[in-house]
């Protein structure tokens, strides 16, 4: 998509931001200080029933995005920590990938080079190199660098200060917490989680955790919250053991 439509004012559309947690402010913070295109409609969120207003916001259920959609002047961004989440939100409501805002904030470096797709937010300070590839629903977060060469897929939280070396593929709904690092050539499979301040040494495969420096692989729970439960206990994950 066009990184440099969002600043041209005369095209500016209303946005509704699905997810009142901080992923959701974070983008009303953006969006309300700097000149992107766009101005903030309100907040949809599951924890709500009706419509109201709240700290100078509209707020409502998610449910009433369908009758939003049939407004071509507002565009949506789905702001959810949890990428399983994230996919699951997106998969319902079922709209159009153009529908979906992307946001690159002003201090963020996007290569002309790497396609960004739709839903996407690269946050402040934030690099990503040439030849790369952002899949749509996919955010960045402050201080992050991805280096040249490197596809994400859909769905994907990249927490701040990660660094990701060139040539990295990562697959769909994977969380990288801060301050990781996963280092060249290395694939990350879909429904992961890289733990913060892991450093990934090898290839992680699909529904795995890795965890320390170097990252050790377990195995993913099975429950829906494993972001938000990250590893508290990690005795009660079994290794994933490479066959000699």
């Amino acid at each position: 998509m066009d990184l440099f439509r969002q600043r041209d004012t005369e095209v500016r559309k209303k946005l509704v931001i699905i997810g009142s947690g901080s992923q959701g402010r974070m983008i009303r913070n953006v969006i309300e200080n700097y000149d992107l295109g766009f101005c903030v409609w309100g907040f949809l969120d599951e924890q709500y029933e009706s419509v109201f207003f709240e700290d100078g916001m509209k707020r409502g259920p998610v449910s009433l995005a369908e009758s939003l959609y049939q407004d071509e002047n507002i565009s949506f961004i789905i702001a959810i920590g949890d990428p399983e989440n994230k996919f699951e939100v997106a998969e319902s409501l079922g709209f159009q990938e153009e529908r979906y805002a992307t946001i690159i904030h002003p201090y963020a470096y996007v290569d002309p080079s790497t396609h960004v797709g739709y839903g996407v937010y690269v946050s402040a300070n934030a690099t990503v190199m040439h030849q790369g590839m952002i899949g749509n629903h996919t955010f960045i977060l402050a201080g992050a660098t991805l280096e040249y060469e490197t596809r994400v897929a859909d769905c994907v939280l990249i927490a701040a200060n990660t660094t990701i070396s060139g040539n990295v593929a990562i697959q769909n709904q994977v969380f990288i917490g801060a301050g990781s690092v996963i280092t060249q050539g290395k694939k990350i499979g879909s429904h992961t989680i890289i733990a913060a301040n892991a450093t990934v040494l090898k290839d992680v495969p699909d529904y795995s955790i890795a965890i320390g420096t170097p990252a050790e692989v377990r195995v993913k729970s099975s429950e829906k919250s494993a972001v938000n439960k990250l590893v508290k206990s990690t005795t009660k994950t079994n290794v994933v053991r490479e066959e000699q």
